[in-house]
């Protein structure tokens, strides 16, 4: 009986496939421009050899294919203790064209800084390891890359305004460097913020964070947080109620550039409390 595959492995030899067929590639060609044979080249994609993460950048710049690669090598090489909905996340994002996002509690994983994120996993999830915790900080790390490409999602967040003023472990120090983080985002125009301000009376945000994906091929998909995780919905009727209650939370908001000024005016506060 001949070796069992690892399924991990398997898949992101069927990525490898898929984005080599798209571009309209042969393995022989893939194997010349990498300098390995083609038996090697079809190792790799049957999932009977493992892809070095260097090669996995390579194929990434031969194909163009925007890291898609490299974030299913992610995939294949996360440890199962972490969650599998935190790497499709990831893919979800970096297929999207557009992303809206309402946070009532937290800053959206795709701006967070290093030392926000590292802080708010230990406090949040303390039934994750420190090795897990650390894998999770350089995926999400990662998954900002997204913002960084030719090609970034127009991403447009809603937040409440006491996601601002809540401390993570760490305190102002922290909580200033996240909000300095935002800023830049804004600044460069990597992404659209609207604050609801803590005066504003009850509305349809309680039942808790959600964010859409649009993608230029296939229906809009959302997904909504809870305590173990995040969980993706497909329904068209549940996808609809989302965008409809992002449309109202939008409208509850400050516009962009007055919440803009809010966030600038917590991070002074902050700076004059240190």
């Amino acid at each position: 009986m001949g070796r069992k595959l690892d399924p991990k492995r398997v898949r992101l030899g069927k990525k490898l496939r898929s984005v080599r067929d798209s571009v309209g590639m042969q393995q022989t060609q893939v194997a010349r421009a990498l300098k390995v044979t083609q038996s090697t080249m079809s190792s790799w994609e049957c999932g009977k050899r493992k892809l070095p993460v260097e090669q996995a950048e390579r194929l990434d710049e031969l194909f163009g294919s925007s890291g898609a690669i490299k974030q299913a090598w992610n995939t294949a090489n996360t440890p199962d203790a972490l969650p599998p909905w935190y790497t499709e996340v990831g893919q979800l994002e970096r297929e999207a064209v557009e992303l809206r996002e309402y946070q009532p509690v937290i800053f959206p994983g795709l701006v967070q800084c290093e030392s926000y994120t590292r802080n708010l996993l230990t406090d949040s999830a303390p039934w994750f390891s420190a090795k897990e915790i650390g894998q999770m900080v350089t995926l999400r790390l990662e998954r900002q890359e997204v913002l960084e490409g030719e090609n970034p999602p127009l991403v447009s967040i809603v937040l409440e305004e006491a996601v601002l003023r809540r401390h993570v472990r760490g305190g102002r120090k922290v909580l200033g460097a996240q909000i300095a983080r935002v800023l830049t985002l804004i600044d460069e125009e990597r992404i659209r913020v609207q604050v609801i301000p803590a005066e504003t009376e009850c509305h349809p945000g309680g039942s808790g964070p959600f964010c859409l994906y649009t993608f230029p091929d296939k229906p809009t998909i959302a997904s909504a947080e809870h305590m173990k995780g995040e969980a993706v919905m497909d329904d068209m009727m549940q996808v609809q109620h989302c965008a409809m209650l992002f449309g109202v939370l939008q409208s509850e908001a400050l516009s962009p550039r007055a919440s803009r000024d809010l966030i600038r005016k917590v991070k002074e506060e902050l700076d004059d409390e240190a």
